[in-house]
């Protein structure tokens, strides 16, 4: 048993260190004293503590109104976020649609090949190869 890191037998050479300096006479006051002081200072911890646990307790009584409104503020920009998503996601898919609808309803613009039309310079048959290109002479 280590009360303070103090074991059994260093408790003994205190106690004998004690008896020699103070004598016999004034030990058991001076134990009994020591015992008191110690029961106070418990007492008085245990009171800072019970003090302590009431205040914290009081605080979140105090603030448990509040707590409970941002949760609710939190819960509701959340299924806001959730709805603003929805729509933009609802969008996003219109747009696609529309530019998938545009892309099909219009025709090419003029001077660019079509997808059905070769761009190689094959005709239908396919056997045709494009004829090669020169290099533009230097002007001396």
């Amino acid at each position: 048993m280590n009360v303070f890191g103090v074991g059994p037998l260093e408790l003994l050479v205190i106690l004998a260190v004690a008896l020699i300096f103070v004598g016999p006479e004034r030990l058991p006051r001076l134990a009994a004293d020591l015992a008191r002081t110690i029961r106070d200072i418990r007492r008085y911890t245990a009171s800072f503590a019970a003090e302590f646990n009431e205040v914290i307790q009081e605080f979140e009584r105090e603030t448990e109104a509040e707590r409970a409104e941002w949760k609710e503020i939190g819960e509701g920009l959340s299924s806001a976020g959730a709805g603003v998503q929805q729509q933009l996601e609802g969008a996003s898919r219109e747009v696609q649609a529309a530019a998938a609808d545009a892309a099909t309803s219009l025709p090419p613009p003029s001077g660019m090949p079509t997808s059905d039309k070769p761009t190689n310079g094959a005709g239908a048959g396919g056997t045709h190869a494009a004829a090669p290109v020169e290099p533009a002479e230097r002007a001396s």
